[in-house]
């Protein structure tokens, strides 16, 4: 019974870090693609704190393995607009 346990929780970690991997990937493609956006530190905290609170949301709705797509990233642009820093 121990080692289902031990293989749940690496599978969990595996999956999570395919989670985070394909979040990255998305990420940097709607950096490349929307020019007007400013990559730097405040920004990216901003736009995960969103992404932290959609993924529980998603688990609140029962989809634990939710990864976020190029349009929930221009979602938290959209929403995060007025928050976020802009290029001087």
């Amino acid at each position: 019974m121990a080692r289902s346990g031990i293989k749940h929780d690496a599978l969990s970690h595996q999956v999570q870090t395919q989670i985070e991997i394909a979040t990255i990937i998305t990420h940097c493609t709607f950096c490349g693609s929307h020019p007007e956006y400013y990559e730097c530190w405040a920004n990216q905290i901003r736009i995960m704190d969103w992404l932290d609170d959609r993924h529980i949301e998603m688990v609140a709705e029962g989809r634990p393995h939710w990864i976020p797509s190029m349009n929930d990233f221009e979602r938290v642009a959209r929403d995060c607009g007025d928050d976020l820093v802009k290029r001087i």
